[in-house]
């Protein structure tokens, strides 16, 4: 029985002190007087119903001031200058309003204009809403179409492309990269870019781009058959333009080399053929071919004494070349009888190279499907020998007229234009 009544005093000169706090809370309200040595720290005045809600507030010095309060549902609110307005909707806080002045003291300060509707942030001088962006820097996908078999080492532009799809007076910012060449871009107002922007530059810049247009350049490899990958990046979207160089160091197809040959086009899948500018018994004066052009047999000339060499293969002329020029093309003449055709180039010296060959029949079909670009073929009807046989007594031949291939008795006389690789 002691112990219990030890337990009921103790209790009670606990709690006695903080119900009699409790009680003077209840009499307080914003605004009140109050003396500071009486509290020290904020008090928590409940409100009337349960739940959670009431007000914590903190003596200035003279008077009570509400810092916030909770209501019935938990939500919190910061007090406001004026105690009837509302200090929570939702459980979001409730920030200042219009009152609140915008100067380099408030920058940062952010408000709720109840004029306009919005949120507001003050920058040190005005207030301005807080809104998402409505400016779309995001173009249609800008295409420019890859570039191949570019000569190596060149200076490549690529198409010049609108671009649409952004917002009129919204700036969408350009980048360029890329695995070489030392890319950059240009800016234009119209689709020959005559009229300029932005002249070539690499630097990242925003530009104002609806309507206008866009190009790119890079150097190509100095290697042959490699590529370069240029990106340019605008606003958030990105394409690749590749530019690649030919097999040959001098493409595309009729392109004059430096050493003056001419690039004829591939034998095989990846083997860079040239050919000489002119054809047999012709030289190359500068303009144009001079002298007369030679009509010469594929074996010696004799229609009696035909050899069979087995080289009725189509793609390697340079073997072919190499087999005709130490085989008998006469079986009735004593000694070793020329193949002519293929001696020609076998013999021949020009533009610095002696490694010429009579093209098989599908590099003088090359040849044919470039023959524009090549010039300087005899399109009169003649026809022009390959180092392919068709038979003991035929070899083949094609016409640059009209591209027929034909087979023809070996002592025939055609024109011969030599290949190297």
């Amino acid at each position: 029985m002691r112990i219990k009544v030890t337990i009921f005093l103790v209790l009670f000169f606990i709690l006695l002190p903080i119900c009699f706090s409790v009680g003077n809370a209840h009499a307080q309200s914003a605004g009140d007087a109050c003396t500071p040595t009486k509290f020290s720290s904020p008090i928590w005045v409940p409100g009337g119903s349960p739940g959670g809600a009431g007000q914590l507030m903190v003596c200035d010095g003279s008077n009570w001031v509400l810092l916030f309060e909770y209501d019935n549902d938990g939500n919190v609110g910061i007090a406001q200058d004026t105690p009837a307005a509302p200090l929570h909707v939702g459980g979001a806080a409730i920030i200042g309003t219009s009152s609140l002045i915008c100067s380099a003291a408030t920058e940062g300060a952010i408000r709720y204009n109840t004029t306009e509707n919005n949120i507001e942030v003050c920058n040190g001088t005005d207030w301005a809403m807080v809104q998402a962006s409505a400016c779309d820097n995001a173009p249609a996908f800008p295409n420019f179409p890859d570039e191949t078999n570019v000569a190596v080492s060149t200076l490549t532009e690529s198409d010049i492309v609108q671009i649409t799809g952004v917002d009129s007076g919204c700036n969408a910012e350009i980048s360029i990269s890329g695995t070489g060449g030392s890319p950059a871009y240009r800016v234009c107002s119209d689709s020959s870019c005559s009229s300029v922007i932005q002249t070539w530059t690499t630097s990242n810049d925003s530009y104002d781009l609806l309507g206008n247009y866009v190009q790119l350049r890079a150097t190509s490899s100095s290697s042959v058959a490699t590529a370069y990958t240029i990106t340019v990046n605008i606003g958030p979207v990105s394409s690749d333009w590749i530019i690649t160089t030919g097999m040959s160091g001098c493409s595309p197809e009729g392109t004059v080399c430096a050493d003056g040959t001419v690039y004829a086009g591939l034998s095989g899948a990846s083997t860079a053929m040239y050919v000489t500018r002119c054809d047999a018994g012709q030289t190359w004066d500068g303009a144009s071919c001079t002298g007369t052009r030679e009509a010469l047999p594929w074996n010696n000339g004799n229609s009696t004494g035909y050899v069979t060499t087995g080289l009725t293969g189509t793609t390697d002329g340079q073997t072919y070349t190499a087999t005709l020029i130490a085989t008998d093309s006469d079986s009735v003449t004593s000694g070793t009888q020329l193949h002519q055709a293929a001696q020609y180039c076998a013999d021949l010296s020009m533009h610095g190279h002696s490694d010429w060959y009579l093209p098989a029949k599908n590099e003088l079909d090359t040849m044919y499907g470039n023959k524009t670009v090549i010039a300087n073929f005899n399109e009169s009807g003649t026809y022009y020998w390959s180092s392919s046989e068709y038979s003991n007594v035929d070899a083949w031949n094609q016409r640059f007229s009209d591209g027929n291939q034909g087979n023809s008795h070996k002592n025939s006389t055609f024109a011969v234009r030599c290949a190297r690789r």
